[in-house]
């Protein structure tokens, strides 16, 4: 997903789609929703606009974590540099930290299904939606190995139940 040309996602520094070295599997792509405080002046809002929250400290994963890359890149294409206050790559703190007041954030939406949501409301974000596509790469010439094509085949059904 872009805007401006510039990529919203997390692959930003994969091998590229067309690295002949490489086949690549695509498995799933899912969109980033705000995480706010319940008491959060957007919190009644159907969808967030990002540069709404440029003031606002921020939490959000690691530096080399891919979801770093797409938190920061949605910021910068909303107009503003996040200032992560919190980090952590495990979004059950994303989430508790928020819900603690302590500032916003962008969470796939898929780490939040079945999560303690109590003080803080998701919602999707206003716009083109940051997004972080899941593949698996090979080898190229070996996704038909006897080995990997059953993994493959797997990690995508498995994409497909969830």
């Amino acid at each position: 997903v872009g805007t401006g040309g510039r990529r919203l996602s997390s692959d930003r520094g994969a091998p590229s789609a067309d690295d002949p070295r490489l086949t690549h599997v695509s498995l799933y792509a899912e969109p980033f929703d705000a995480v706010v405080p319940v008491t959060h002046r957007l919190a009644e809002s159907a969808e967030v606009p990002l540069a709404e929250l440029a003031k606002d400290p921020w939490i959000g994963p690691y530096p080399g974590n891919p979801c770093h890359d797409v938190v920061v890149l949605a910021c910068e294409s909303a107009g503003f540099q996040p200032r992560l206050e919190h980090s952590s790559d495990d979004f059950r703190a994303v989430v508790a930290l928020a819900s603690a007041d302590a500032g916003v954030a962008l969470v796939p939406r898929s780490a939040l299904r079945g999560m303690d949501l109590t003080g803080v409301v998701v919602r999707p974000v206003d716009g083109v939606a940051p997004t972080r596509r899941v593949f698996a790469s090979v080898r190229r010439g070996a996704e038909e190995h006897p080995l990997i094509r059953p993994v493959l085949q797997a990690l995508g059904e498995a994409a497909t139940r969830a």
